[in-house]
């Protein structure tokens, strides 16, 4: 029979895991990764973090030992974030007190593609460290397997607690909608058939690193002259799309969603210390779209992230429409596009 010690040594497990793109934005939060509003968004599918961790033996003293690795090579600067947020949450992992852990990642999508990795690769990370403590403890993966890992997730990105749930999922606090929660996001399960499989062209506008970190974002809203307004403004537009997506009301879920884009980055142009990300080509890419839906009567529009990207959502049924759209007319707006759709959530690979 193996010891614990032979079983430690012998772990390895790989898992994916989705980002997601917000409809309705987290923007602003407060103390250990909490969120100061409910947001809801679509996790992606071809849009994923891939992560390998493997336990080996100790050869040093700290109380985190760490690998890290971004497409086969060593990742620094990104090591350096996932080890702290490995020492904060050792009490998770008390595996780690005995073991140092490799972790090789990749991403399925290229650099500053406007995507969230951070969310996919804090997603696929915590799954895998929490697979890993399940194995050890001989626990069979239970359904509050997705929301520890949310809850852990969260703490290295707050948008990663998102990407553990199929399609469309919700993290924050609501007194308007059931079961909701700072520490973890929960699945939306009610959705009108019009929403599912819902498709996502995501326009490279600019594929530079931003000049504004998200994380700093986030902290300029901390004295925001309309910080209050926006918190509840969005915890009620949360509420709203919970109800759109149960209706099938697409009109109502297209007005909030851009509305729900130019929101944040107008947070971001009246924030004390302001700033610009959107570029020429989001702005010629959005009015274009808008006239082409004008046009047409086809049902898509678009979001931002907090970047010049621009998502283009659509449902399945006029996909060839919209892309043909986006291949001839707005070509000139983007440098590449990356076609995506709802997806499944993460997935254990072995």
């Amino acid at each position: 029979m193996e010891t614990d010690k032979e079983l430690m040594s012998k772990v390895k497990v790989t898992w994916s895991c989705p980002s997601n793109i917000a409809i309705v934005k987290y923007w602003g939060k407060k103390g250990n990764q909490l969120p100061c509003n409910s947001s809801l968004s679509l996790t992606l599918s071809n849009s994923y973090t891939t992560v390998e961790a493997e336990l080996s033996e100790k050869t040093s003293d700290e109380p985190v030992q760490l690998s890290y690795f971004f497409d086969g090579e060593i990742n620094e600067k990104f090591g350096q974030r996932v080890a702290k947020f490995l020492v904060d949450n050792r009490e998770f992992f008390p595996f780690l007190g005995e073991k140092a852990i490799t972790i090789h990642s990749s991403n399925s999508f290229p650099h500053s593609a406007g995507i969230a990795s951070s969310a996919s690769a804090f997603g696929a990370i915590s799954l895998a460290l929490l697979d890993i403590a399940y194995i050890l403890q001989g626990t069979d993966k239970d359904e509050q397997f997705y929301n520890k890992a949310s809850y852990l997730a969260r703490l290295g990105s707050g948008s990663a607690s998102r990407s553990m749930f199929p399609g469309f999922a919700l993290w924050g606090e609501n007194d308007n909608v059931k079961n909701t929660s700072n520490e973890h996001a929960i699945a939306i399960s009610d959705v009108h058939p019009v929403f599912h499989n819902m498709k996502d062209a995501i326009l490279i506008v600019e594929d530079e690193p931003k000049k504004v970190s998200s994380s700093v974002g986030h902290s300029l809203m901390n004295n925001h002259p309309y910080a209050e307004q926006r918190f509840q403004q969005a915890n009620e537009r949360t509420a709203e799309l919970v109800e759109i997506l149960k209706t099938g009301n697409m009109d109502a879920f297209i007005r909030l969603c851009e509305s729900e884009a130019l929101t944040l980055h107008a947070m971001m142009m009246t924030s004390m210390d302001y700033y610009l990300l959107v570029k020429p080509g989001t702005i010629t890419a959005i009015e274009r779209l808008m006239e082409f839906r004008k046009e047409s009567n086809v049902p898509v529009c678009f979001t931002l992230d907090a970047g010049p990207n621009v998502h283009v959502l659509y449902p399945k049924a006029y996909e060839a429409q919209v892309e043909a759209f986006i291949n001839n007319e707005l070509r000139d707006t983007y440098k590449k596009v990356i076609f995506d759709q709802e997806g499944v959530g993460p997935t254990k690979m072995n």
